[in-house]
């Protein structure tokens, strides 16, 4: 399965009524009550921190937690009409291809709970229309995202392997020991960069402004055009980077040779490669040249303190293992009630998958003789990431009749 790494939105919003949105958030730091620290869990799915909130304190629903992205944005627009919110401004979004414009409602001192913390009001962004199948592609149900408006005055650790947030008071909080790299970073928008290193493939070197982007799935994403020494590498394969406003966004997957951040290094890094067009930027000068988001991340115990903007990092045991892709070729989505009936929606060109004959539409039976509907989304990819030469059996469903086909699995980049 050639999985969706990336889920970046890449909202741009018309400047004179998102001004006036931002302008209104409330930059007091309250979420603690009082408190030195509060622990919030979270579940890791498909690559990505989902928390659990409730609009007035009704309704759990499921968002990524997104520290790159600037707003808190509820998808589905039927769950606050539920709950009759009311609504102050209606402002145009543009995809990131300019192909198709929908609009966000804005919703203000909405009583917005992150399971774990105290209630907030908080004002937030409701899309009037869901162009988005997070659910499909991630195999679990999105209600949203939490940006970085609700957090931007915190210091937030992410502790991976316990699955907590951990949101410390910034006036009693105490830095870290040696075990962690202190890095300056730089708090955008409510958004953090960083300042890293990357060796290309050819050997090129260039320095890079990168988002710390926890609503990213994948490593790290560099955009070729915002950087003379960024190319592509020999070896690479077309792909779907994620899923914006127009569809599905395409890019290229590689490798980078190396990446260094602080004197931390990183090889052979599986790298997505996309251009960042002149709609997009609308004439200014972009603040990036890409992203690293949880795959990388997960190697480290992450802190960001955003007030005083400092990043602390502590290589988890192995951090600089092996970064695995896929190797079908399979592009997956999860359907139906529950999500646990599969169809391709796609493959990767000249892949295993590709050459025994899958196509869009197919539906998966069985899997290695056990049933499809006895997976996620997450152990199928699992199972697709295993040794190259491994064969894989399917059974799948199309036009009536069942087929068995069979692949061996093999290094696509």
């Amino acid at each position: 399965m050639y999985v969706i790494y990336l889920l970046r939105f890449f909202f741009t919003l018309v400047a004179a009524c998102y001004f006036s949105f931002a302008a209104a958030q409330n930059i007091t730091f309250d979420i603690l009550n009082g408190e030195d620290k509060i622990e919030v869990p979270f579940s890791f799915t498909h690559n990505f921190i989902i928390v659990e909130v409730r609009l007035f304190g009704m309704m759990p629903m499921n968002f990524i937690f997104d520290t790159g992205a600037e707003n808190t944005i509820l998808f589905t627009r039927q769950f606050a009409d539920f709950l009759d919110v009311k609504y102050d401004l209606r402002i145009p979004i543009i995809g990131s291809d300019m192909s198709r414009k929908l609009y966000a409602l804005v919703a203000r001192s909405i009583e917005f709970e992150l399971v774990g913390l105290p209630t907030q009001k908080k004002d937030i962004l409701v899309l009037e229309e869901n162009p988005f199948n997070l659910s499909e592609i991630t195999g679990i149900q999105i209600h949203g995202i939490l940006g970085g408006s609700f957090f931007k005055n915190s210091v937030i650790e992410i502790d991976f392997r316990k699955q907590k947030l951990i949101f410390h008071n910034p006036v009693t909080f105490k830095a870290p020991g040696k075990a962690y790299s202190r890095l300056n970073v730089e708090i955008l928008g409510n958004k953090p960069y960083l300042k890293a290193k990357s060796t290309l493939m050819n050997g090129t070197e260039a320095d890079l402004k990168l988002l710390v982007d926890t609503g990213a799935g994948l490593p790290l994403l560099l955009h070729n055009n915002s950087h003379p020494s960024l190319v592509l590498p020999e070896h690479y394969i077309l792909g779907k980077l994620g899923f914006g406003l127009g569809g599905y966004i395409e890019g290229y997957v590689g490798r980078t040779r190396k990446l260094s951040i602080e004197g931390i290094t990183f090889d052979n890094v599986l790298t997505s490669f996309q251009d960042i067009s002149e709609a997009v930027t609308m004439g200014t000068i972009w603040p990036r040249n890409g992203l690293i988001g949880n795959q990388l991340l997960l190697r480290f115990d992450v802190i960001i303190d955003y007030v005083k903007e400092l990043m602390y990092l502590k290589p988890r045991l192995r951090y600089n293992r092996k970064f695995k892709m896929d190797k079908s070729g399979l592009i997956l989505v999860a359907i139906g009630p529950n999500l646990n009936n599969f169809m391709v929606q796609g493959t990767i060109a000249n892949s295993p998958a590709a050459n025994a004959g899958l196509v869009r539409g197919d539906r998966l039976v069985r899997i290695n003789g056990l049933p499809a509907r006895g997976y996620s989304l997450d152990q199928i990819h699992r199972v697709f990431q295993k040794r190259t030469g491994k064969q894989i059996k399917l059974v799948i469903y199309r036009n009536g009749e069942t087929i068995k086909l069979r692949f061996d699995l093999k290094d696509l980049i």
